[in-house]
């Protein structure tokens, strides 16, 4: 499929127009799209009928070919689509119809399938109204409608009625999750999460860290449902999350819709903001990620940003943030720095402590077995001896079964 590509630049814009037609053009192609041609136009204020002028439609007009797709860079109404599909007689659509379906094409999981099915939904409920108007004419009589019932109101209710069973099921999903962080946070284990804008290394960095894969591709959006792993740093263990990337004008709608994915952010103990140092829009792609973080209330957690890609980098990056490192994913540099950081923070607080347990007491043994991760265990004559790191907070209750000559160190 081959696409045409449409953005207008106008006063006060939101954005970066050049940054954001770029993305368009990558956008198109994770979603298997040729971009054919570019049509952008200068405008004082955007067409309520044709986004753009009439005589950039008529240009549109005469590019297009069967089987090609015009993609706009905005949203566009239900009536702007009408009235572009009938002058262009392919299809019309835009930059979040063109997102949701590149999340449609990833979701793997059904939390993530969910999830991509609400934006879906929401996007599409607004948008009846103008939308297939030759099937929206009154009919009445008996039957399943009502008399005088329009298609377009049975489609609303179809639509609301799909919305509320997904938000049920993804509400079952979401209790599931909560109940694992609330096993975490028992077991007292770090919580790392990755974030940052699409593409920028976040499961690369993931891979470099653990044995375990998972997908990564130099694509937008290629991972959309969040992935956790246990990743092993010196002596200490930390579970690491890649959640979905951000962009740029990516509808407040969606970001509700991925709240469930989304709430392992605001349970993290630590967030590492993996950042593309290779782009040249960089500085925008930061601002982008820390809006979305703004809104899921996941500032006040502690983060690192990862300047990656500095493989790829030929001059000096200016840290404009407070805890910083530039690593390679691709070559490997400057991970183990990475890993010390993450260590420092997490555990700065942690204590290696030995206890030994008389047999008697073999419920303060589960206890430690079932809370912290367990170094080394000898089963002695009349004890057990075992080896844990420990913050501070809860040293107090195992001081009794230190021994004196190891309480003193």
């Amino acid at each position: 499929m081959k696409g045409i590509l449409v953005g207008v630049q106008y006063p006060q814009m939101p954005y970066d127009f050049d940054i954001s037609m770029q993305e368009l053009k990558q956008l198109a192609y994770a979603c298997d799209i040729e971009v054919k041609a570019v049509v952008t136009q200068n405008l004082d204020t955007i067409s309520p009928q044709y986004y753009i002028g009439k005589g950039k439609v008529m240009e549109i007009k005469e590019l297009v070919e069967q089987d090609d797709i015009v993609i706009f860079n905005e949203e566009l109404t239900p009536l702007q689509i009408k009235n572009l599909t009938d002058q262009c007689q392919v299809e019309v659509t835009d930059r979040s119809d063109l997102i949701l379906r590149i999340f449609a094409s990833r979701a793997k999981t059904k939390e993530a399938k969910l999830e991509v099915g609400i934006a879906r939904l929401q996007y599409l409920l607004p948008r009846l109204a103008g939308m297939k108007q030759n099937l929206y004419s009154q009919q009445g009589g008996m039957g399943f409608r009502g008399s005088g019932e329009k298609q377009i109101e049975l489609d609303r209710r179809r639509i609301r009625r799909q919305l509320t069973q997904a938000k049920r099921e993804l509400a079952m999903i979401e209790k599931q999750r909560q109940t694992q962080r609330q096993l975490r946070k028992h077991h007292q284990e770090k919580v790392v999460c990755l974030v940052g804008y699409t593409n920028s290394g976040k499961s690369s960095l993931l891979n470099a860290l653990t044995s375990k894969k998972v997908y990564e591709k130099d694509m937008l959006f290629a991972t959309l449902q969040t992935s956790s792993r246990r990743v092993y740093m010196k002596k200490h263990h930390v579970i690491m999350s890649d959640t979905v990337g951000f962009i740029h004008q990516l509808p407040h709608s969606f970001v509700q819709s991925f709240r469930s994915t989304l709430e392992e952010v605001k349970d993290a103990d630590l967030l590492i903001h993996v950042i593309d140092a290779s782009s040249p829009y960089y500085h925008n792609q930061i601002e982008t990620t820390l809006s979305v973080l703004k809104e899921l209330d996941a500032l006040d957690i502690p983060m690192i940003y990862v300047y990656n890609k500095m493989d790829l980098v030929h001059q000096p990056i200016v840290h404009e943030q407070g805890l910083c490192i530039d690593v390679s994913v691709k070559e490997k540099k400057h991970l183990d720095d990475l890993e010390n950081m993450i260590i420092d923070i997490l555990f700065k607080d942690y204590e290696l402590i030995s206890v030994y347990i008389p047999y008697e007491e073999g419920h303060i043994f589960s206890e430690i077995e079932y809370q912290y991760e367990i170094l080394h265990t000898e089963y002695l004559e009349k004890e057990i001896y075992v080896s844990f790191y420990v913050n501070q907070k809860h040293k107090q209750r195992y001081l009794p079964y230190m021994k004196k000559t190891d309480s003193l160190q």
